[in-house]
């Protein structure tokens, strides 16, 4: 966790899966929003907790996105398929990442044997495989933004499938 140090720039251009332009302010709606970065749509254990961010920010009315640096496809398919109803944006070239501080990739740490124990636990939850993409090597994290792109709080994963708890989330989102 992190102390308001950074922030992102409202005009960063994004896409939407289906490729038309959006910038980040037009997602800044709510006082603070909580954006995940999916290593890719495909991840099992993102995609897991992406949903179950989905369905927590529904019930709390908050804000929440996520973002990926490819598989539009993938992030259509959450959509369609699982009933994701945040907006999904895609950044092909990670520039979101660069302002948040999570450029560093997993590298070894891919490794991590509570990675793969990760996938299965979104297997047995009925996660389906995508195919994998370049982005395979981000980490996972979360954020928390406020209106102005200013960053209020940042988790970002250690390995494949290291989210923060969503209640430690959502306590984040609280003392904003």
């Amino acid at each position: 966790m992190i102390e308001a140090v950074s922030s992102v720039p409202l005009d960063l251009e994004l896409r939407t899966p289906a490729g038309e332009p959006a910038t980040l302010g037009d997602h800044l709606t709510a006082q603070v929003t909580v954006v995940q970065l999916v290593r890719y749509f495909g991840c099992l254990p993102c995609q897991e907790w992406l949903v179950e961010l989905d369905r927590a920010t529904a019930t709390e009315n908050l804000g929440a996105l996520a973002i990926g640096g490819s598989a539009d496809y993938q992030a259509t398919w959450l959509q369609e398929e699982r009933g994701v109803r945040m907006p999904l944006l895609l950044d092909p070239e990670q520039r979101f990442r660069e302002h948040v501080d999570a450029v560093k990739p997993l590298g070894w740490r891919m490794a991590d044997p509570r990675g793969a124990a990760a996938y299965v636990r979104s297997l047995r939850h009925g996660f389906k495989p995508q195919a994998i993409t370049r982005d395979t090597v981000r980490s996972p994290g979360v954020v928390i933004l406020d209106r102005d792109g200013q960053l209020q709080w940042s988790y970002i994963g250690n390995r494949i499938g290291d989210y923060p708890p969503i209640d430690k989330v959502l306590d984040a989102v609280a003392r904003q």
